[in-house]
């Protein structure tokens, strides 16, 4: 993990991003743990914490023994005050819209979901758009929103928040952050949905203390979302990430994307309930559970794709950890296992260098986590 300040008046703002990103990743902890994270002076430490207390972003929490120095010897604790900062996350997904009051610990306190029509046009959404968030931010009367961040599926400029091409839905070039910006007098912020969900597992899920890693979301289609040095990966204007579009059979099913033979075509929930002609996922999943053999057959052969992308991607680009989110990453479900059997069998850079192959931390709430995350990213942990 890189997480070095730096110790001169020039970075106070930097060194002052560390120190909140360290309060994150640590969770409880003291003055010296961070200084140990930061490397900074234990003066800087000093100074830029009392300011962080001041401002309400931080509080000391009682006393922390620690094994240093001298048995039972107890530090000042310091905690992040998570109900200091509050924003809001909108996901928007294939069919669905999302909202959810997150705190700065990534606590969803308050979350609201409605599905999308099938059929709108880009002005039908935004009209929608705002009017929902409208209707959900009035809701809101104890806390401040502060910011809202915006995960939404598709090819997603950051710097300019505009949805460049939302192929399923038929969206193109909307100005979101414009629009949500104007609405709302608020700071905005939009990125892919499964960008954002890797944000989410860095900043409050299992891959804290992961400085490379592969956020992997099996939906209606397959996305994923990039760590790199504990930053996320965007690639360029169109950003990177569309793993489910990398082709898994020559000449195969005819694609949204138009390609042919991609991933998300063969191990996606639209296309598993496609294969079994089932009313839902949920109907095939309960299948599976209650040992229907053909729904476990198509739940691991979907996994096994996957996995044989995945076997490919690890042979190519070395991560620590890739972690998995979607109904299908279940303990309960043969999608996971065999997901890593493919793998194993398929990378040899996998069985010389292991990488952990694990479930998102962040389950149901993943996706508003995730557009929270960004918005607290860019206005309170790195500003």
């Amino acid at each position: 993990m890189n997480l070095k300040g730096q110790n001169n008046i020039r970075t106070k703002q930097t060194n002052r991003s560390q120190v909140l990103q360290a309060l994150l990743r640590l969770g409880r902890t003291s003055r010296q743990n961070i200084a140990e994270l930061t490397h900074l002076t234990s003066a800087t430490i000093t100074n830029l914490t009392a300011e962080l207390i001041r401002e309400g972003l931080v509080r000391e929490t009682g006393n922390l023994e620690e094994n240093r120095k001298r048995a039972g010897r107890k530090f000042i604790a310091l905690s992040l005050h998570e109900d200091a900062y509050w924003v809001v996350g909108v996901h928007i997904s294939f069919g669905q819209l999302e909202f959810g009051l997150v705190n700065l610990g990534g606590s969803v306190k308050k979350q609201r979901k409605l599905d999308l029509p099938a059929a709108l046009s880009e002005q039908q959404f935004a009209d929608l758009l705002l009017t929902e968030l409208q209707t959900f931010m009035d809701g809101i009367q104890e806390v401040d929103v502060q910011a809202i961040g915006i995960g939404c599926l598709g090819l997603i400029n950051f710097e300019n928040g505009v949805v460049l091409d939302a192929k399923p839905m038929n969206w193109q070039n909307i100005r979101l952050a414009e629009l949500v910006a104007s609405a709302f007098k608020l700071p905005v912020y939009v990125d892919n949905n499964v960008r954002c969900m890797a944000l989410a597992e860095k900043m409050f899920g299992g891959s804290k203390l992961a400085g490379h890693f592969l956020c992997l979301f099996i939906g209606e289609g397959i996305g994923s979302g990039l760590v790199l040095n504990d930053d996320v990966y965007r690639g360029g204007l169109t950003g990177a990430g569309e793993i489910g579009h990398v082709t898994y059979v020559h000449d195969g099913f005819d694609c949204w994307c138009g390609n042919r033979g991609c991933l998300e075509q063969y191990a996606s929930n639209a296309a598993i309930v496609r294969q079994l002609k089932a009313p839902s996922l949920n109907a095939v999943i309960q299948d599976c559970l209650k040992g229907n053999a053909e729904a476990q057959k198509a739940i691991r052969q979907a996994g096994r794709a996957v996995g044989t992308v995945l076997a490919s991607y690890i042979n190519m680009f070395h991560v620590d950890q890739i972690v998995v989110a979607g109904h299908l990453a279940d303990e309960n479900l043969p999608f996971m296992p065999a997901v890593r059997e493919e793998v194993a069998r398929r990378s040899f850079l996998f069985n010389r260098e292991k990488v952990e192959i694990a479930f998102a931390a962040i389950r149901e709430q993943i996706g508003v986590i995730g557009a929270a995350s960004l918005a607290l990213h860019y206005e309170v942990f790195k500003k």
